[in-house]
């Protein structure tokens, strides 16, 4: 099957690693270490909220610009809030403009208020390295 004529369902992962906004970023680096994910998402608070994701990148450029103890210690001081998401039926192509537009690589998949997946640039290349 062409690349092309795949959807974000396609490709995306179900088993989405979350954490509270309110977590230290030392319980953030933590759980994704022993979950071997580089990023986690951050669920709305209520329904006027939006999602949040940090990545490994939030928390190595919170550490790096610690200048004597004013490193953040919340997950919620340096998550990326809102998050861009996409619904899982968006086009692979489609998916892969944003990202590249945002300059993310990745992005919560959610459809109506609900996360149901998570796709990133890496589950894209395996794809096409596999030649599925």
């Amino acid at each position: 099957m062409q690349i092309k004529k795949l959807l974000v369902k396609d490709l995306m992962r179900v088993e989405v690693r979350t954490i509270g906004a309110d977590a230290s970023l030392k319980e953030a680096a933590r759980a994704m270490h022993e979950q071997k994910v580089s990023s986690l998402v951050i669920q709305p608070a209520d329904e006027s909220d939006a999602f949040g994701i940090v990545t490994r990148k939030d928390v190595l450029e919170a550490m790096l610009m610690d200048s004597g103890g004013d490193l953040p210690y919340l997950v919620s001081e340096v998550m990326t809030k809102p998050a861009i998401t996409v619904g899982p039926k968006l086009s692979i192509e489609n998916c892969l403009l944003l990202m590249r537009v945002a300059g993310t690589r990745r992005l919560p998949v959610v459809e109506g208020e609900r996360l149901v997946g998570i796709i990133s640039n890496t589950d894209v290349f395996d794809r096409l390295i596999s030649g599925k």
